[in-house]
């Protein structure tokens, strides 16, 4: 038995409903609701939380009462996300009415649409949420056995929501287990985390279930900072795939009941919709393209469905806080594969030698400032990166040839480039052209001849080579900008560029002698640097 919504129809909370549109699918599973307060921006904001199916939806479209349009907009997005209804609430008070392109369109996707009593503002989101989140519960309690159902749910997403990360994720939802996918060499494939986007302690936990004494058929109690992990190690063997996954489930024991469940959906999926998961997957597509093996990557691209014929873009996102660590790899790429996926452009997404490699068909419409908001995601789960955007890429060949560019200068970015997190490739290849000139000491004789000018001579002038350093290199020549990065006056900064001006006899920003003074910059910060 599971809770449906024609079940919760019946609930008090829902007394003089009515169901307006999408009358077949009434008898579709619930597993959460959630509130919906405005999808203006869905589209573009990348990293919306992903629903795997079962969840219904409370809204009462306040945001856009008077705009069907966005109504619409919103039943769509919200369809498309995995939502399987939305009950409606203040009709008559807060919407005006519902209109019949809201029902038609429902109606036309298979989503119920429910509506509350009218003109009733007494209503509270809170009344059904408690007794449709109680009903569920209940049900999960005098239904112990799952796997039935998760599997059912997993066959009703759409092919594109359909992966291993969102099987975890819903055996994360329904357990409150964390789980973690490991190839044989114990790198980890995949992970989904309880509660989402909490940052366990993994590698603890697995060191110090390593060494610790384990009786077959039980979970292994692990006590880190006063806290107890309940934790069971499961092999999944399929042909000539092996796979190990580690279940971890805080507070509460972990019974060996609920352990078998969660093996048979995870071996069930990878039965049913995966072709030798471990051993053929976007991992080594794209250790195929950086590393140059066409046969290779065309069998692999073959297997998996793929187009590599055109990579429009490719994304490099790296850091210090994550290498070495396979986990925090992992993770970083499973919030960047999130949050990429709302452009539903064809795209790859994996790691390759420290490095999560992002590429594209066709150009993702991502701004600096959408990537810096990415960066600050990560961040704030102690992952902070940086990223190399080259677009367009074109061919296979151009991502190899970024990648080894890439590697080649990117210990050299945060000495040339120390405020930037978003960097071009482009810049990137300037930072190669400034360390080549300053090895060889090849600067052209229009850079010696301004180094020789007092402003680089004499030491009272060091304020006016900052200003310069920072109004070019991470300022975009802007006097506003330059002076919010240095914490002074914008007219100190005027003044100090006017000055410059004068010493060096012509504008900062002239062409072609900015970029000697570009090249000028970034070499004495490699000068001060090493």
């Amino acid at each position: 038995m599971s809770v449906t919504i024609t079940d919760i129809l019946k609930l008090p909370s829902l007394q003089g409903a009515k169901v307006l549109a999408g009358h077949s699918n009434l008898d579709c599973i619930i597993s959460s609701i959630s509130v919906l307060e405005s999808a203006d921006g869905m589209e573009a904001v990348p990293g919306y939380a992903r629903h795997y199916g079962q969840e219904i939806m409370l809204t009462s479209f306040v945001a856009y009462k008077d705009d069907v349009d966005k109504q619409c907009n919103a039943i769509r997005l919200v369809h498309d996300e995995g939502e399987v209804g939305i009950i409606l609430f203040y009709v008559g008070s807060v919407l005006p009415k519902v209109d019949q392109r809201v029902i038609d369109l429902s109606d036309e996707l298979g989503m119920p649409l429910i509506v509350m009593p009218e003109n009733h503002l007494e209503l509270r989101y809170s009344d059904v949420i408690c007794e449709v989140m109680e009903a569920v519960i209940d049900d999960r309690r005098k239904n112990s056995y799952f796997a039935t159902d998760v599997i059912e749910q997993i066959s009703h997403t759409t092919n594109t929501q359909r992966s291993i990360s969102s099987v975890l994720a819903i055996i994360r939802d329904r357990t409150q287990c964390s789980v973690f996918l490991f190839d044989e060499l114990g790198r980890m494939l995949n992970m989904a985390e309880w509660p989402n986007g909490r940052n366990l302690p993994i590698v603890d936990i697995i060191a110090k279930y390593n060494h610790t004494d384990k009786e077959s058929g039980k979970a292994v109690e692990i006590v880190l900072d006063k806290k107890p992990y309940y934790v069971i190690r499961e092999s999944l063997q399929n042909a000539d795939t092996k796979i190990e996954m580690l279940i971890v489930k805080e507070k509460d024991d972990l019974t060996v009941e609920s352990s078998k469940q969660i093996k048979y959906v995870v071996k069930t999926y990878l039965n049913l919709w995966t072709e030798n998961y471990a051993q053929v997957d976007t991992k080594q597509l794209v250790s195929a393209i950086i590393n140059n093996e066409p046969e290779k990557m065309r069998r692999i691209a073959d297997i998996l469905k793929i187009s590599v014929e055109r990579m429009e873009c490719v994304y490099f996102f790296y850091s210090d806080t994550f290498s070495h660590n396979y986990y925090e790899l992992t993770k970083a790429k499973m919030m960047i594969q999130d949050y990429v996926s709302a452009y539903k452009n064809n795209f790859l997404v994996d790691i390759f030698d420290e490095t999560v490699v992002v590429m594209a068909d066709r150009k993702l419409e991502l701004s600096d400032e959408d990537l810096q908001e990415l960066l600050n995601e990560l961040e704030e789960n102690a992952l902070k990166a940086r990223v190399v955007i080259y677009n367009p890429t074109t061919t296979t060949k151009k991502v190899q040839e970024a990648y080894r560019q890439l590697q080649s200068f990117k210990k050299y970015v945060p000495i040339v480039f120390p405020k930037k997190s978003v960097i071009t490739g482009g810049e990137i290849a300037f930072v190669g052209q400034a360390k080549e000139l300053f090895d060889t000491q090849s600067y052209s004789s229009t850079l010696e001849d301004i180094m020789k000018l007092q402003l680089f001579t004499d030491k009272r002038q060091a304020d006016l080579l900052e200003t310069m350093e920072v109004f070019l290199l991470d300022g975009n020549m802007s006097v506003a900008k330059t002076a919010e990065l240095m914490f002074t006056h914008k007219n100190t900064i005027q003044y100090r560029i006017k000055s410059l001006e004068g010493i060096l006899g012509h504008k900062l920003t002239r062409i072609p002698e900015v970029y000697n003074l570009y090249t000028l910059a970034a070499i004495n910060r490699l000068n001060k640097a090493i």
